[in-house]
């Protein structure tokens, strides 16, 4: 099993802040609010004043707009951090399960898609319009910076179309020989039709031209439905994680 540090590594690499700032074992991640995890600290090892490290992290926060954020999991440090955060006045939001899986067992587990899947090597506007009407967090003003983070990372893009229109879309990204699941996202209209099923088996079919053995995702804790297709492809629960918000005044 992954160590929770390694996964932690991951998850930052395969979802790349546009600027990050490193202060004494954290890792202050800054993206113009668009997305929770670009917008977080990573605490990856304890600084040396926490009070400190903690006034820094809100003040630099507050000078860009954003609600300064942590993403806390079990190898987050300090240890106490996460109460040390609460009786500071941080809410707890979106518990989180990271889950891996061997690439090669999901595969076998996924059906044969009953619908063509494009893959390619950037989101196209069709790609883009899709998930974001799905599962987009802010206006069309931040869609430019949330493909500023897409891009900047190594990834693969599926898109399941009928004719121009995306009927579901996903992201692969890739890191050593690690791949991660980003994006999933179906059109309503075309639900339970097996689409994101489909969608995942283009994705990792690719991966595995490319090297990649392994491969993870987050869930939200909360989302019963996705948990049950993961776990029917044979993904374990390896990490978790949730994050600590203190709202702007």
């Amino acid at each position: 099993m992954i160590a929770t540090a390694s996964i932690d590594a991951l998850m930052n690499q395969g979802w790349p802040a546009a600027d990050s700032t490193e202060l004494d074992g954290w890792l202050v991640r800054r993206s113009a609010g668009v997305t929770m995890r670009a917008n977080s600290v990573l605490p990856a090892s304890a600084p040396f004043d926490l009070g400190r490290a903690l006034d820094y992290v809100e003040n630099l926060y507050a000078a860009h707009q954003i609600a300064p954020s942590f993403q806390v999991g079990p190898a987050a440090q300090p240890g106490d951090l996460d109460d040390y955060l609460a009786a500071r006045g941080y809410e707890l939001r979106t518990p989180t399960l990271v889950m891996c899986a061997e690439v090669a067992d999901v595969l076998a587990k996924l059906p044969e898609p009953t619908a063509a899947v494009n893959i390619s090597s950037a989101p196209d506007d069709d790609w883009m319009d899709l998930w974001w009407a799905v599962d987009g967090h802010g206006g069309s003003a931040a869609q430019p910076t949330a493909r500023q983070i897409l891009n900047r990372g190594r990834a693969l893009y599926a898109t399941v179309s009928s004719g121009r229109q995306a009927q579901a879309v996903g992201r692969l990204a890739l890191v050593d020989d690690w791949a991660g699941i980003y994006c999933l996202a179906v059109d309503p209209a075309y639900r339970r039709q097996g689409l994101a099923q489909a969608t995942i088996h283009g994705l990792l079919q690719k991966a595995t031209t490319v090297g990649v053995d392994h491969v993870w995702l987050q869930v939200v804790e909360a989302n019963a439905p996705a948990r049950a297709l993961y776990d029917s492809l044979g993904f374990q629960t390896v990490s978790r994680y949730h994050y600590r918000v203190r709202p702007l005044p």
